[in-house]
Formats: C-alpha cells, structure tokens, sequence
C-alpha cells in the first residue's frame, strides 16, 4: 500500500509518499503513485501516562472505553499505570490486565508495574518473569507518599529499568513539595518526572539527565478555573505562566487521563480525563501559532518513543510502524463532553477549540475515517517482549 498527502517527515511537513508493507514503513518518496490522503499526517500520539482503571473500577473507565477514546483523539498507544482496583503489584495481576487488554484495547497498550515497600524486595524477580513475555516500559508513577526516597533508592539499585516518579513531598506544602521531590529524587538519580507544574522543578529536571512530562491541564488552567481537584493542583496563574515560558524545556506532553463520574468528583477524588482531548487541542493550538508544530510532535510523539523505548513509533521513517493522524486544519469546533468516548462522560476542556483527527491509521490500517471507528476491539495490540516494538 502507498498512501500519498502532506506529511511531517524529518521535521518539517513536506509532500511525499509513505509505502507500507505489513504495517511497516519501507520507503518514503515523492514519485510514488499511491492513494491521495487530504489533510496535515502526522505521526500518531503516544500518551505515556493514563488511568485506564478497570477491574474494581469499571464503572470509571475500562481499557475498552479508555482505548476507544484515545483512538479519537488521534493516539495509537498509551502506557497504563499500576494504580488500580486491585493494583499492578506482582505478576499475576499484571498477566490478568494484559489478557484484559489483549481482548479490549482498540489500540497498542503498553503497562507499568507498581512499586510498593512491599515489592521493593521482588521487583528485579518480578520484572524477570513478566518480561518473559511483556516489555514493560517503566517501574511507577511512584507516589511519594506511599514508597519513601528509601525504598526508591533500593529500587534504582536494584533494577536497570526507567522509574517514573510522582513528585510530591509528604513532608512540604503546594508549590514546594514538587520542588523538594525533584531534588531529593535527583540526589539518588535519574527518573522520569509525571506531571510537573511549576518552572523550578521543570528547570531542574532540565538540568540534569532526568526526564520531564508535562500536562494539558497544568499549561491552560490556574487553580480558580476549574472546581474540582487534581494531584499534583492547579497552580496560580503566576506559576502556570511560568511553565509556559519555559514549554520549550519540557520533553513529553501526556495526559493523565485519570477519569472519574461526576459525583466522585464533587466527592473530591483527583484527576481529569483527557486523553481524547490533548492532541486536539495542540493541533488547534498550533493552527492558531500558539505552538510550533515541531514541538507538538516531539513532546507527543517522538520523545515518548524515545525516552519509553518505543523503537519503531514516534516518527514519518523507514522502519517505523505506520501510524498516522490526519487533521483537516478547518475542522475546527469546540470540546463537547456528550461527543466524547470516555465512561467519564464529563471533561474540563468543554467549549475549548479543537481539530479532532478526521482519519487515524495504526500499522498502515485506518481504523477511523470521518468519526466511524472501522475496526473492534481487539485490534491493537499488547507490547511484547520479544516483538519489534
């Protein structure tokens, strides 16, 4: 198959034609003769930190539901994190979610494995069986609260494997307890940082050989916009200028797409979907010369390749899978909760502008065209240890 159109290809978006054999990219020319696809293709999100919740929480979201909002939003596979009901903390858990995920997910699903100071002990022989089967990208999000710096030191000794980090401090208050926890993390090593939202932890990761993530609701909302809580808050508009001045810094955008029924959240449990919502609004946004385009595609989709190991995603190349995201840059509208796919069936983005992918190709096949998802559940697939991720 050769599809043709507007590619973003090594940086800038140029015409020319991808041929794809069995879902792979194997050349990437202008003179090709292929199927015309109208509109900006861009390499297809990777969201690297979701809640698909499940089990215990169902009612919530489910893989099925989570994975099928993900596709609309322009993204072809998403870490899940080990936070559930029950959690990720040893391997018969971890074997039941993937065979969940195997049969549901619309599209590639990757999982974390919890750390706990119960764990801490076993991870290493843990990780050893899993990965008999399963890559798994990271160990975490380590809330601090829960596993303190010394049982994430003997982690980090223990392991050769990335550790994602929730970096709040029990032991500070607001602004300084993200602060506190990116220096004392850094004092036992490198980590990736979930979620930060304040420029002086962002600055400090950048400063050193850690990695940094960054999500939607911390760029475009101050603590007074929204009525319901997130872990870590909504800063004041003072600090949430600041992390925008320095978006150039930050190397993943993701999510946490952590949904929640309204009535939970007038209870007080954290968190936003969104992970139908942050492509876009990005891609709107970079219509509207708010963000460069070469950013959007780098924090969405070629650093979380990268930085999660992802061989073959993140990018328009030879050797890598043919997932795409087609936007119409005049298809414009604003963010409806009722037209979106998630159990949560609310979002704070209401009347935000967006562009939503009007057509989204995973391994060469598209499986959504003018809002109609063309394949099942099931489709995508689980990462395995041994595919060629």
């Amino acid at each position: 198959m050769i599809l043709c159109g507007e590619f973003f290809y090594h940086g800038r978006i140029v015409y020319c034609c991808v041929e794809i054999e069995d879902g792979l990219i194997v050349n990437v020319k202008r003179d090709l003769k292929g199927k015309e696809v109208k509109g900006v293709i861009l390499p297809a999100g990777i969201d690297v930190h979701v809640h698909f919740r499940d089990f215990k929480e169902s009612h919530k979201e489910t893989i099925e539901s989570g994975s099928l909002s993900a596709l609309y939003g322009g993204v072809c596979l998403v870490v899940d994190q080990p936070n559930t009901n029950p959690p990720i903390v040893d391997v018969d858990t971890y074997f039941k979610r993937m065979e969940i995920a195997k049969r549901k997910t619309f599209i590639d699903y990757s999982l974390n494995l919890g750390l706990t100071e119960d764990n801490v002990d076993e991870i290493d022989k843990m990780l050893n069986v899993i990965e008999r089967v399963y890559r798994v990208p990271a160990v975490g999000e380590v809330f601090l609260n829960k596993v303190g710096y010394d049982t994430l030191k003997k982690a980090k000794s223990k392991i050769r494997k990335l550790i994602t980090v929730h970096a709040e401090d029990p032991n500070e208050g607001d602004v300084e307890s993200e602060i506190k926890a990116v220096e004392n993390c850094l004092k036992i090593g490198d980590f990736h940082f979930c979620h930060i939202s304040t420029a002086d932890a962002l600055n400090l990761i950048y400063d050193s050989s850690s990695t940094s993530e960054v999500t939607p609701h911390h760029l475009l909302f101050s603590k007074n916009d929204v009525p319901f809580d997130v872990n870590p808050p909504l800063r004041e508009i003072k600090d949430r200028v600041e992390l925008i001045k320095n978006f150039w810094k930050i190397d993943i955008l993701a999510s946490d797409h952590a949904p929640h029924t309204l009535e939970e959240k007038r209870e007080g449990a954290p968190g936003f979907p969104g992970v139908e919502t942050l492509y876009p609004i990005f891609f709107y946004m970079v219509k509207r010369g708010y963000v460069r385009i070469n950013d959007l595609v780098e924090k969405f989709a070629i650093n979380p390749a990268r930085i999660f190991g992802f061989d073959r995603y993140g990018e328009i190349d030879v050797g890598k899978y043919a997932n795409f995201a087609v936007f119409d840059p005049k298809m414009e509208r604003p963010i409806r909760a009722k037209e979106l796919h998630s159990k949560a069936g609310w979002t704070i983005y209401e009347n935000l502008m967006a562009i939503f992918p009007k057509e989204v190709y995973i391994r060469g096949e598209k499986v959504l065209e003018d809002g109609e998802v063309l394949v099942d559940g099931g489709f995508g697939r689980v990462i395995r240890k041994n595919s060629k991720f």
